[in-house]
């Protein structure tokens, strides 16, 4: 386990089996929302949501749990899920919504509900927001 101080949160994470176990996430949403996040994962993520992401082992483009809402008239997706990542806590708060990093909101969460099968231990859920452009191509946002 490696010890990470992201802002206020002190976790200690097994980055390289977190990265093993998203690599089998087999959750995949295909609607044009969720096609969406992904292509915005790739082309639109600021560094520092980029950074997070590595120091954890999380794959941006798969999280555990997807939800979108379309906003500003229809012109950006307000996405909502989580991410998991092998480890424990040692510092931070539960449902506090503390780290803001780019246009990204993340807290701590302890629903654990969608935890990926590949994921064998102790586990953080890590529940995010943000509001995305509509970057897909020759696709109407529905």
């Amino acid at each position: 386990m490696q010890e990470i101080e992201i802002k206020n949160w002190v976790l200690a994470v097994d980055v390289e089996k977190t990265k093993m176990a998203n690599e089998f996430n087999s959750y995949r949403c295909m609607s044009e929302k969720c096609r969406n996040f992904v292509a915005a994962c790739e082309y639109s993520m600021d560094e520092v949501v980029l950074q997070f992401a590595n120091q954890l082992g999380i794959d941006l483009s798969k999280p555990s749990q997807l939800d979108s809402h379309q906003v500003n008239d229809n012109l950006a997706i307000m996405y909502s899920g989580k991410y998991h990542v092998l480890g424990e806590i040692q510092l931070g708060e539960i449902d506090a919504w503390d780290i803001v990093l780019g246009e990204h909101c993340f807290s701590l969460t302890e629903e654990l509900e969608t935890i990926p099968v590949m994921m064998d231990g102790p586990v953080i859920e890590i529940s995010f927001e943000v509001v995305l452009p509509w970057v897909l191509t020759n696709t109407k946002t529905q």
